[in-house]
């Protein structure tokens, strides 16, 4: 992950450095947690499992481990969107991330909702409803055009296979 993040930002004080490192490994303890984790529900794109970040060992190891967690975290959902599925809603989208805060009663948000867009100038959070709507939709569209869990558990082991064999 470090490496990951000073090759974004190679002239970047190393502190900053430390800091994204920090905050990706909060992420990965709130959904890991015991009590009350958070629920996660990601599509990835294939194009993302087949663009090497790292040695081929290294993308084995990270395709069978997105592979293995829905079943070790039950809260956890990973689908992959093929090539095969084109651009479901008509585009081309960034990576995006809809934070949801909760329920107070049924359907009645803590907070509205928040959907994050990690950008190379710095990030950018909507929060006015008809933007959060529109990345529910887009959500909704990938949802739909992605592989199911199995399929996608399958697809994410074949691609670690070629990792280990070199390909």
């Amino acid at each position: 992950m470090h490496d990951l993040i000073r090759a974004r930002q190679p002239e970047g004080p190393a502190h900053e450095w430390a800091q994204h490192v920090e905050f990706r490994a909060h992420r990965r303890t709130i959904i890991q947690r015991r009590t009350a984790p958070v629920r996660l529900d990601v599509v990835i794109g294939e194009a993302a499992l087949r663009r090497p970040a790292g040695s081929s060992a290294m993308m084995a190891k990270q395709l069978r481990h997105l592979a293995d967690v829905p079943g070790q975290l039950p809260h956890v959902t990973v689908r992959v969107l093929p090539f095969a599925a084109g651009f479901p809603g008509g585009v081309s989208l960034p990576p995006f991330v809809i934070l949801g805060f909760g329920e107070t009663t049924p359907g009645e948000p803590v907070e509205p909702p928040v959907v994050y867009l990690e950008a190379v100038v710095g990030n950018l959070y909507l929060e006015k409803p008809e933007d959060t709507a529109k990345y529910h939709e887009a959500h909704a569209h990938l949802v739909r055009a992605a592989l199911d869990e199995a399929d996608s558990r399958q697809l994410l082991r074949q691609v670690a296979r070629e990792y280990e064999r070199g390909l």
